[in-house]
């Protein structure tokens, strides 16, 4: 709790945002439903189409056109001619995997009087499909690869962590997101409370006279699993009819000290 107003007649404190309170939440929502984010934009830009099509211009040549699309078929990729296609080439290169293992890719390209294209999307059944339309077929051959249906059911269940995570943010979490300010009004004798957070939008008003007392509070909290056990200083005031209202603590013992004597002033019609 700070002081963020003091004049004469009104003392505005605050309770911010506690960043090391903050930083489970943050870390758990970071790895529950962060990471599944991150995966759902790779999906999404990933999932498309990729289209091949080929005409017969000749009896044993093709004119091709080669297609592409990327999240979920939004974004249209830029649409390539090729011309003069005599036949689909696989070239088998040597390679390793992420382990050194010696293994092998196939890189199909079609090959046309003009040079090599390479096709980045086709298989080696793709080339089969192919050869086999340019020597023996007519009319026109279509290769897709439509992987948009597969992805989104990799994308809802992604989705299913992302919700389960900001839910638990909203539901389980959301006090370690709410900002409290306190104003005390001397000239109308009214505590002020404000308090702002994920689920919450309240303002509450308490006369003077309501309260009775501005205690300082030791608690001692215990020692647990992951945090060693501690001392902590609360500033907090005592209703008439037996409610206690909390201002939040803190480790300092003399600064919670300073901030009840300084609430205590000006409940007293003084300032410090």
């Amino acid at each position: 709790m700070k002081v963020i107003q003091k004049t004469e007649h009104l003392l505005k404190l605050k309770n911010g945002i506690n960043l090391f309170g903050l930083l489970f939440p943050v870390v758990w929502v970071t790895g529950f439903s962060g990471i599944p984010l991150l995966m759902i934009v790779i999906t999404m830009s990933s999932s498309g189409v990729e289209r091949l099509s080929c005409k017969k211009i000749e009896p044993k040549i093709a004119s091709c056109e080669m297609s592409t699309s990327s999240f979920m078929g939004l974004v249209k990729g830029k649409l390539e001619s090729i011309e003069q296609v005599q036949e689909a080439r696989v070239d088998k290169i040597d390679t390793t995997d992420s382990d050194g293992n010696p293994t092998f890719k196939q890189n199909v390209f079609l090959v046309t009087n003009q040079g090599d294209v390479y096709l980045p999307y086709q298989t080696v059944n793709d080339a089969e499909l192919f050869n086999q339309y340019i020597q023996t077929s007519v009319g026109e051959l279509v290769i897709e690869k439509d992987n948009r249906l597969s992805n989104f059911w990799s994308i809802l269940f992604q989705g299913v962590f992302v919700v389960i995570g900001f839910a638990t943010i909203y539901f389980v979490f959301h006090d370690f997101f709410s900002v409290e300010t306190y104003i005390f009004d001397q000239n109308a004798s009214i505590l002020t409370i404000k308090k702002k957070g994920i689920r919450v939008n309240e303002v509450t008003e308490l006369a003077f006279g309501e309260i009775s007392e501005v205690e300082l509070k030791k608690v001692e909290v215990h020692k647990t699993e992951h945090m060693d056990s501690y001392i902590s200083y609360q500033v907090r005031l005592l209703m008439n009819g037996g409610d206690i209202l909390s201002l939040g603590g803190s480790l300092d013992r003399q600064k919670q000290q300073k901030m009840a004597d300084l609430i205590r002033s000006y409940l007293d019609g003084r300032s410090i």
